[in-house]
């Protein structure tokens, strides 16, 4: 496909498909590089200044990673539009450089200058100011191969809407499929019905993304820019300033061929692969739960019950279940501490119907509390995991509060 040709509906669900990829990727990458900073008070090392700065860096990082899954949610609400169906999975991290076009390597680092950098050559806007002509080095040349249709992810959403605007009646799913704020809490979640609502959607994406030509200041590439050299800055004061802990690259619990992902680090300590292995049970759960939420055939109340755990579980469960394993060692005589494999495998989506769906979430929620409840047990369980587990429970509770209300207005159906 070159930049002349007119895309088809297959090429632009193909187009878009890649795009959740590369914003379910990037949600993780931010995720991961969040969750590594050590932001416990009674750290030893930092002074009280330090201290404030590293929360404010994981605030300012843990609300670009939400802004991403908003992408990805966007993205979902493009796909329903033009006929396809939400897309949710991904490869495993290590994602080599070349899988994508961008020619960046997608990968799971703890917080600091390269994982800025990337971040920064991610977010990279297609046109850039003056001061800002450094990004271009953090994105490797296209290679002329005719292989590559795009070197970032701003580029990637320009073909898409060139796409759409040339398609004939590229809009044809139903106006009462799309998602809104009503159904899931994301307030700048635009309902794709037309042409004109695309466009607004990716420019919403984008906008937030890199910024625009008079603003790369307030977006994602000008929050990073500012971070690396917020980092910067505090390392010429201190040069051994660490803020990050000793986290690994790319952690796994499984680096068989099977899992794709041969050349993850492998988690070797018993109690941490126990903890990455729930931690990963929880994140398939929880998009499982997102899927649900944006498929067009669900039950409307189940979708939104499902949208707010899924939300939920994210700020109240997964979050904090990640920083734990930042903390705990990774073992096989290794000086470094593990971190969240944000790991998918093999799993079919939630059925359609709203009474199936109910009993396998209800299930599987059942099973991870029991396994959290067995780790927190355990004497080298931080104190933090009895919070944890209190979290689940009350998520436990909204789901069976949403399924007896389900229940009693069938009786009365009937």
């Amino acid at each position: 496909m070159t930049s002349e040709s007119r895309v088809s509906r297959s090429d632009l669900l193909r187009l878009l498909t890649e795009a959740c990829e590369l914003e379910h990727g990037l949600a993780c990458s931010y995720l991961y590089s969040a969750m590594t900073l050590r932001q416990q008070p009674e750290i030893e090392g930092l002074t009280s200044s330090q201290a404030l700065l590293i929360r404010q860096w994981a605030a300012q990082v843990y609300f670009v990673a939400s802004q991403e899954m908003l992408h990805l949610a966007q993205a979902w609400n493009l796909l329903t539009a033009l006929g396809g169906t939400p897309y949710y999975l991904r490869p495993n991290f290590p994602q080599n450089s070349k899988y994508y076009p961008l020619h960046m390597r997608l990968a799971l680092e703890p917080y600091g200058e390269r994982a800025l950098e990337r971040f920064v050559g991610y977010e990279k806007p297609i046109e850039l100011l003056k001061e800002h002509a450094f990004a271009e080095d953090l994105v490797k040349p296209r290679e002329e191969d005719g292989s590559a249709d795009f070197r970032s992810v701003g580029e990637l959403y320009g073909m898409i809407e060139k796409g759409i605007v040339e398609l004939p009646e590229a809009i044809i799913g139903e106006p009462a499929a799309q998602v809104g704020p009503d159904l899931i809490d994301f307030p700048d979640l635009v309902r794709v019905t037309d042409v004109n609502s695309a466009i607004e959607a990716i420019h919403r994406i984008t906008g937030q993304g890199e910024g625009t030509q008079q603003d790369r200041t307030d977006c994602h590439f000008g929050i990073f820019v500012a971070l690396l050299a917020a980092l910067k800055d505090e390392r010429a004061k201190t040069p051994h300033f660490e803020p990050a802990h000793p986290a690994m690259t790319n952690p796994a619990t499984d680096t068989s061929e099977a899992y794709g992902a041969p050349h993850a680090s492998l988690i070797q300590e018993p109690f941490a692969v126990d903890v990455a292995r729930l931690f990963d049970g929880l994140y398939s759960l929880m998009l499982r739960m997102l899927s649900y939420t944006f498929a067009p055939c669900g039950a409307m109340d189940l979708r939104r019950t499902f949208g707010e755990l899924a939300i939920l579980l994210m700020a109240t469960v997964l979050k904090p279940i990640g920083e734990v394993l930042a903390t705990l060692p990774a073992g096989g005589g290794s000086d470094r501490t593990a971190g969240p494999p944000f790991g998918l495998t093999r799993h079919v989506l939630l059925p359609v119907d709203a009474n199936s769906a109910c009993i396998l979430v209800a299930e599987r929620l059942s099973e991870l509390i029991a396994e959290a409840e067995t780790l927190a047990s355990f004497p080298k369980a931080p104190a933090s995991f009895g919070r944890i587990v209190g979290a689940f429970k009350r998520l436990q509770d909204l789901l069976d509060g949403a399924r007896s209300t389900k229940v009693e207005a069938s009786k009365i159906v009937k």
